[in-house]
Parts: C-alpha cells; sequence; structure tokens
C-alpha cells in the first residue's frame, strides 16, 4: 500500500499543508518549516496512536501561534492520510479482501481503491485532558460508520511503517534487543539436532579452557563455600565456569559486528566514529526489510546524511535507493539532493506565516532547461535550493564581492537565508522560474552591456506584482569590474598591470574607455583585485552604493519570505 496525501492541521509550527507523495518523497527547506514535524504527524498515525484511549500526543504538539497562546485553547490536531492504488488491482486481491473485512475500503470511478485514515487530538472540556481520536473516511471526507475498532490496528499491520531518526546510534541499534538486530539473533531457523550439536561443541570447548586455566579451579572451591551458609542440597555441581556461553542463545547474543580499521584492525561498529555508525544502522535497516520485512513498508528517514563525510553523502543516495519500499525522507545536504531526482524533491517554505509546498516536478520546464536545472542547480548548487532568497549576479565575481560585502557591513546572508547564484553559464530566467516556483525570493544584479541588456529585460517579464526597483539592480558601466573602477578603486587594477598588458591600453586615462581596457587587460587577475577591493573597504574605503542597495533589498525579501 503506498501512501499519496498526507493533510496536516495546527500540529506543531504547521497550521495548514496538503503534501502528495510518491514512491520516494526528498523534504527540503529552510529550519522550522516542518520537515520534521511531516514525518512526526506520520508516526503519530501510523504507530503511536493505538486506539482512542489515551493521547499519545504531549501538549506542545498543539499549534501555538504566539507566546501566549495555551495548547488547551488551540484547535484540533488533523492528520489525514490518503492510502491509493495508482492502477486498479495494485494491492492484490488477498490484501483488498482484508480490508473489505475491516470496511475500510472504498473504490473510485476509475475503480482504484483507496483508504482514507484521520488521526488528531483534541483537548476535552469535560474531562479537562488531550484525547485522541481516529476515524475512517469515504472518498467525500465523511466519516465511515460500522469500522470495527480493530481497524486502525490491521491497517498500521498492513503498511509496515518505520521512522529512523536523524541520531542512529550504533550501541542501540546494533545491541541484542534492537528492533532490527534481534530477529538476525534468533536462532529457530536451527533444527532441534543441529542447535544440539552446536551446544554440546561449545561444552567441549568451555572444558577446554576451564581445565587449562589453574585458578578457575580456585574459585570454584572458593564459591562452594556457600553451602556452609546456604543449603544447596539437590544440585550437584552447583558451581560452574562459563569462559563461552554454554547456551546457542546466549552466545548468539553476544554476537557484535566489526569493521576493519585502516590498519586492519577489526573493531566494533559502535567504537567507530559516528559517521560510520549512522551508515552502518541504515545499511542494518536494509538488510532487516530484505530479509523480514513483508509486504512494501513505508521508511521515515530523518537526515540520513547525519555525520557523514560530502563525498560519502554524495555517494549515499544508491545504498538508500536500494532500501525496499515507500521512502520519505528529510535532508539539509546539498550534496545528497544532487544525487536525487528532481522529481522526487519537495520543498516546503512559510508564506504569510503558512507552510506551503513545493514540487520540483511542477516546475513548467522543456527538456533543455530541465538539463540546466539539473547541471547548473540540483547538481552543482544543490544548497541553493534549500536558501529563502537568491542574488542572481552574472558571474563569480558577483558571487565572491557580495558575499564578502556584506560580512564587511555586519549582515549574514547565510544566516539570512540568502544565497548567491551566479547565472552566466545558463539563463538568468531558469533561476527565476525556478525561484518563483519554490517560493524563493529574488532580486537581480545585471552588467549594463549588450547580454546584461538581455537579461534586464528577462527580469522585467518576469516579476510579476513586484516593483521593479526592488528586484532589479543595474551597472551604468558594461560590467561590475568597470563599475569598481568608477567607484574609487581604478588604482587597484592598475597595481596588477605588468610591463606587457600595460600595452594593451591604447587610450590616456581620463578616456571613457580606458577602465573597459584597463579591467580586460588585467582580467587574469579579476578575483585577486575584488580581494583588494574589499581588503580597502574593510579599512574604511566607501561601499559602492549599488551593492548596498543589493543586499539591503534580499534582506527585506528574506525577512519577508
Amino acid at each position: 500500500m503506498k501512501l499519496r496525501r498526507i493533510q496536516i492541521e495546527n500540529f506543531r509550527g504547521i497550521t495548514c499543508l496538503d503534501l502528495k507523495l510518491d514512491d520516494t518523497t526528498v523534504l527540503i527547506g529552510e529550519n522550522n518549516t516542518g520537515k520534521t514535524a511531516v514525518l512526526d504527524a506520520l508516526r503519530f498515525a501510523l504507530r503511536d496512536v493505538r486506539s482512542r484511549r489515551g493521547c499519545s500526543f504531549d501538549p506542545y504538539d498543539f499549534h501555538l501561534p504566539n507566546s501566549t497562546s495555551d495548547p488547551a485553547d488551540s484547535p484540533a490536531i488533523s492528520i489525514r492520510l490518503t492510502f491509493q492504488e495508482n492502477e486498479a488491482g495494485d494491492w492484490g486481491d488477498d490484501q483488498l479482501a482484508r480490508l473489505d473485512r475491516a470496511k475500510i475500503a472504498q473504490i473510485d470511478t476509475n475503480g482504484c481503491a483507496s483508504v482514507i485514515l484521520k488521526v488528531g487530538a483534541i483537548f476535552d472540556e469535560a474531562s479537562h485532558e488531550f484525547i485522541q481520536y481516529w476515524e475512517f473516511q469515504n472518498l467525500d471526507g465523511a466519516q465511515l460508520t460500522n469500522v470495527p475498532d480493530t481497524a486502525l490496528v490491521m491497517l498500521q499491520n498492513e503498511v509496515s511503517y518505520y521512522y529512523l531518526a536523524a541520531l542512529r546510534e550504533a550501541t542501540r541499534h546494533f545491541d541484542a534487543k534492537g528492533v532490527f538486530w534481534r530477529p538476525f539473533l534468533k536462532e529457530s531457523q536451527l533444527s532441534a539436532e543441529t542447535r544440539s550439536e552446536i551446544e554440546e561443541k561449545l561444552a567441549d570447548v568451555n572444558q577446554l579452557i576451564i581445565s587449562s586455566h589453574d585458578t578457575f579451579a580456585q574459585v570454584v572451591d572458593r564459591l562452594k563455600d556457600i553451602q556452609q551458609v546456604v543449603s544447596m542440597t539437590g544440585v550437584d555441581d552447583f558451581v560452574s565456569v562459563d569462559a563461552v556461553p554454554s547456551r546457542l542463545y546466549d552466545m548468539l547474543s553476544k554476537a557484535q559486528v566489526n569493521l576493519s580499521t585502516g590498519t586492519g584492525a577489526k573493531v566494533p561498529v559502535a567504537r567507530h566514529g559516528e559517521g560510520t555508525q549512522s551508515l552502518a544502522v541504515l545499511t542494518l535497516f536494509n538488510a532487516y526489510l530484505q530479509a523480514w520485512n513483508k509486504g512494501s513498508p513505508i521508511v521515515a528517514m530523518e537526515e540520513p546524511e547525519a555525520h557523514l563525510h560530502p563525498s560519502a553523502v554524495r555517494a549515499l543516495w544508491q545504498l538508500i535507493s536500494q532500501i525496499p519500499g515507500q521512502k520519505i525522507i528529510s535532508t539539509h545536504s546539498g550534496d545528497l539532493l544532487s544525487e536525487v531526482p528532481s522529481e522526487s524533491i519537495i520543498r516546503l517554505c512559510r508564506h504569510n506565516g503558512l507552510t506551503i509546498s513545493k514540487r520540483l516536478k511542477d516546475i513548467p520546464l522543456d527538456d533543455k532547461n530541465r538539463r540546466q536545472f539539473d547541471y547548473h542547480i540540483r547538481q552543482a548548487r544543490g544548497e541553493l535550493l534549500f536558501a529563502r532568497c537568491w542574488i542572481l549576479g552574472e558571474g563569480q565575481t558577483e558571487v565572491t564581492f557580495l558575499q564578502e560585502l556584506a560580512r564587511s557591513l555586519g549582515n549574514d546572508l547565510e544566516r539570512s537565508g540568502i544565497r548567491c547564484g551566479a547565472y552566466r553559464q545558463s539563463n538568468i530566467s531558469l533561476f527565476i522560474e525556478v525561484a518563483e516556483a519554490r517560493g524563493i525570493y529574488w532580486v537581480a544584479l545585471t552588467d549594463n552591456d549588450y547580454q546584461g541588456k538581455k537579461d534586464q529585460e528577462k527580469v522585467r517579464t518576469s516579476i510579476g506584482l513586484r516593483q521593479l526597483e526592488d528586484v532589479l539592480f543595474v551597472m551604468i558601466e558594461d560590467d561590475i569590474e568597470q563599475h569598481l573602477c568608477a567607484s574609487g578603486f581604478v588604482h587597484i587594477y592598475e597595481s596588477f598591470l605588468s610591463t606587457q598588458s600595460k600595452n594593451n591600453i591604447k587610450v590616456s586615462e581620463t578616456n571613457q574607455e580606458y577602465p573597459k581596457q584597463l579591467t580586460k587587460a588585467v582580467k587574469d587577475h579579476k578575483i585577486a583585485c575584488v580581494h583588494k577591493v574589499l581588503e580597502e573597504i574593510q579599512e574604511g574605503a566607501p561601499v559602492p552604493p549599488l551593492f548596498e542597495c543589493v543586499i539591503d533589498a534580499a534582506i527585506r525579501g528574506a525577512n519577508s519570505a
């Protein structure tokens, strides 16, 4: 059974959210946009809420719109899940029969089966307690009647829901009581004869160890003195030393997984770094599902990239793809996102205080723009998709200069959720289209040469209801290097001239063509020139007003997003 839709109301920071889910869904967005809340909502509906008694939710699971809100006055939590066949017959006759017997299956006009579950909680005025509730609904959203009380647990058993939190400690997961490790330790698959043979050999090994270790005999003799205080009648040889567990189950419960180190030494997985431990738990979970799970599970994973090196994160997606079942994943990693198919990505963002979802696959891009998006944004700069606002500049000079200039002005672009992106190798229209579709605010800084004028026109046709002066900033000169020269930093560019490059300048310093020829003569040093400009600004040189306006506009836009 595949979960195709989740609707959440008044749960933590989410007032209203409607998500459509694919076989694999990757949730991205800034902190506190609701990614973890979505995974936890699934956990409540598919695992924690098992009856109508008590309340699995706590007061802080209710949406609190302001600092003075009381959970008891909050509207009811509602988590509505829709399971649906892609095509009639996907679920199979046996599963559909079980759902029919529970009176929760619905058939739509296309002949596809659906099951709609609503789980929630509310403060009960009569009992002064928080209470939870659940119901199954028809296709119109009305509650189904005559549904047995066992239907909820029956559905939860059908979908086999698993939740892997970001904190994955190998010590806990590889313990004999660990949910995913314990099934591999059971000896129930062994025949009685095989088990007996193994335990006889264990007894022989134990006897060999004890007989070879004389001091054990002294321990046994002294422990027999217990009989002088406590009667042990009826028990022969009541003192023994087990150097090796005598029962197969005891031995299996002590089994541990070792991983080799760089020197070849085998070390228990729990003694490795946190990144290796986290990865080991994921692989154990994959092994568990491959060996023990029945049916198609639903797997919720929080930050699978936790503690991993960036190069390992990029390789992680292949492992995740091998895990069976439907997957809902939250991530903060642009490196992981670079490997995720764009149609699987949903960005959560806030707009006017509400959490909304934006699916990348809904961006109306043709094949060429889709390839450019995958290469220039998703694969090369995946972190852009997590931002609240973009500053779009023509090239790397603008990106480098604006980021460092903001720091000099006492503004932290990263803290404000602002990222700078160079669009030269792609198309500014593509960046704007992606930003608009993803709910990302943007401002553009353009050159004023031939290509710059074309970029300005593309911006003008894309601003929608915004004011042009709020999003478009144009340099009077052809490019940023010439603008910096005109802003009082010509001496810096002149300092990078060599004897040979001076010969490329054919006009005097007072000629209006001089900045163009100068910057062209030192084009191989343009990033170094930018850093020199920044150094002088940090030492007190005036900030070019245009760039200060760009940064201010981006911060205002980010704060309003």
